[in-house]
């Protein structure tokens, strides 16, 4: 009776830890597809604007292998923060900026947003992925000043001010000039319910940038203009600290904001503009038979001009 007893407590024990370890390996199994799907989703919103996964070269390079061609530890401080590695003189760094004559903008990712991305970039190129992102976090160059370093960047002196959402509105649409001479925004750019008709169309609609970038991501991007268009017209008319603030905080009010302003303002347009089409019509039926008369035919009729 004992000998069956200690039989059953064996082979429960048995099942028990086979059924353990096969739930864990089931999520090890899936950690690494949910962290691929969160580096595709990141990819999608916040780099496809820049790189492509072996569609050729867009404004950055295309991104089909870098994880067989530059090493992880690189690459996740890259992604992490390129300012900073480009800061520290990295060759590799230096040479991206040369080749493509703009630096990658900080998008502000954390430590397992990098982890995702770099299983992404391995299961499109087809290496082995990378371990989950609630385990890892992005390697550290030696070479690169760690996040939240005491010395003050340009980037952190715009993200500790106050910018004045109504004023960077006025440096949007051009209604207060640019101090360094740069273009107005909604010359290429549009935000919903900023203008009747929005505004240009050169350039992407910018009503949620604040969304797509993040904050970090976006102020980086406002003190580089990382963007061929831009480097030309902005050329030695770079933004101003103050500028940077004040069109983040607008930015950030317009996507909180929201669109559909400007489908409203069309109807007004159009419809102030078929108003005034009729009256200048009506007014050609009365007057214009009247300027058709010749002087013979209103000497007859009126028997003056």
């Amino acid at each position: 009776m004992l000998t069956r007893t200690i039989r059953g407590s064996i082979l429960f024990t048995i099942i028990t830890g086979a059924f353990l370890a096969g739930t864990t390996m089931l999520a090890q199994a899936a950690s690494p597809a949910q962290d691929r799907s969160n580096g595709e989703a990141i990819f999608k919103t916040k780099c496809a604007v820049c790189h492509t996964i072996g569609g050729g070269q867009l404004i950055g390079p295309d991104l089909k292998g870098v994880t067989q061609d530059r090493a992880l530890a690189w690459l996740s401080a890259w992604i992490k923060a390129p300012d900073k590695v480009v800061a520290s003189g990295d060759p590799i760094a230096t040479q991206l900026v040369a080749q493509y004559g703009m630096q990658m903008p900080n998008l502000g990712l954390s430590d397992s947003d990098v982890a995702d991305v770099i299983a992404y970039f391995q299961s499109r190129d087809g290496t082995s992925a990378a371990p989950s992102s609630s385990t890892q976090s992005a390697p550290q160059n030696p070479n690169i000043p760690a996040q939240g370093a005491a010395s003050t960047t340009e980037l952190d002196t715009v993200l500790s001010l106050n910018g004045d959402a109504q004023y960077g509105e006025e440096l949007f649409t051009g209604g207060a000039p640019l101090q360094n001479g740069g273009t107005h925004c909604m010359a290429c750019h549009t935000v919903e319910g900023v203008a009747p008709l929005g505004g240009g169309a050169l350039g992407p609609n910018l009503t949620h940038v604040y969304s797509r970038y993040g904050r970090q991501g976006l102020a980086s991007a406002l003190g580089t203009l990382p963007f061929p268009t831009m480097q030309g017209v902005f050329k030695d008319r770079s933004l101003t600290e103050s500028e940077q603030a004040d069109l983040l905080a607008f930015f950030q009010q317009a996507d909180q904001r929201g669109q559909g302003s400007n489908q409203q303002n069309f109807w007004y347009v159009l419809g102030g503009g078929s108003l005034l089409s009729v009256m200048l019509l009506a007014g050609m039926l009365i007057f214009w038979p009247r300027q058709r008369m010749g002087i013979a035919q209103r000497l007859r009729r009126d028997g003056k001009l």
